[in-house]
């Protein structure tokens, strides 16, 4: 189940990887109750007029437009904005911010500003309010009247958000090289949802660290200090894992089994494959289907 959201006395469940709506002189405040679990979600509310309030752990935050207000995914509580007050809220899951920002330049400190929450009011958002009303303006119309090329535009109008957020947020201490070490666990943590979005396209390790924003050596080192192996023991641990279950489950030929995976070369993934299992793809593919008949047939097999 994803999150509700609670908003002016009904529940609307979120069931896409994105809700965005404007607002604009309501005659009643409006409220949403975040509640998250295990699809969370990033929000963001933006007022351009009057105010609104925030309740975090318990703490009151109130704030005067123009503002924006951007909670991490791990964040739950509740978000209000006076009678008349005009502005948009965005809701946005996880996945799809990785996916947008996991091939930016940037994306190491995309990910550092998204992740933890950030208020922007004054002269932090003088700037920039024009663009991210746009964003959020254009992200409500494509939801609204999908188009040809609907999901690249929303994913561009994402990827404007988080350079605006951070851009204008307050630097913190995330830039530091002590900060940077201590990151460790969040960064091997990107890295590994980038590795489930592309293990599958063939990208180099430098690749990753490039989208990243960290050097070959930082991430190696991380990743070592963090799982005990490298990043590409990493990526072909993923590959292996999901040739098995491809070979068990589908009745494909292996080389079609193998092209699927990002190998052109049949014959190097009879290799690549041999070299991390011991066999072939085809002489796996029998013993395992021998040991399932073996077994007979299991509960989940069952409609």
């Amino acid at each position: 189940m994803m999150p509700a959201f609670r908003q002016a006395g009904y529940v609307e469940q979120a069931g896409s990887a994105l809700h965005a709506e404007g607002f604009s002189g309501g005659l009643a405040p409006r409220h949403w109750v975040i509640q998250q679990d295990d699809n969370k979600r990033a929000h963001l509310l933006v007022i351009e007029t009057r105010s609104g309030s925030a309740v975090l752990r318990g703490t009151v935050v109130t704030f005067a437009a123009p503002a924006a207000l951007w909670l991490p995914g791990e964040a739950e509580g509740g978000l209000s904005v006076e009678a008349g007050a005009q502005g948009y809220f965005v809701a946005l899951s996880e996945d799809l911010l990785t996916r947008t920002v996991a091939g930016s330049p940037e994306a190491l400190h995309l990910r550092r500003t998204t992740d933890r929450l950030v208020m922007l009011s004054g002269a932090q958002i003088d700037g920039a309010l024009g663009a991210i009303t746009n964003a959020c303006a254009m992200l409500v119309r494509e939801l609204r009247v999908p188009q040809r090329g609907s999901m690249t535009m929303i994913a561009s109008h994402v990827l404007q958000l988080c350079l605006h957020l951070w851009r204008s947020a307050a630097p913190d201490e995330s830039g530091s090289e002590d900060a940077l070490r201590g990151d460790g666990p969040r960064l091997v943590g990107n890295f590994l949802q980038m590795v489930e979005l592309h293990y599958r396209d063939g990208w180099p390790i430098s690749r990753y660290a490039a989208a990243l924003g960290v050097t070959e050596d930082r991430l190696h080192a991380h990743c070592k200090r963090e799982k005990a192996r490298s990043p590409r023991a990493i990526v072909h641990e993923r590959l292996i894992h999901e040739a098995c279950t491809r070979l068990q489950q589908l009745d494909l030929p292996v080389e079609q089994i193998g092209y699927g995976l990002g190998f052109r070369d049949p014959a190097y993934f009879n290799r690549f494959f041999r070299k991390h299992r011991g066999d072939s793809p085809g002489v796996y593919r029998r013993r395992a289907r021998l040991e399932q008949a073996k077994q007979g047939p299991s509960y989940a097999a069952w409609p």
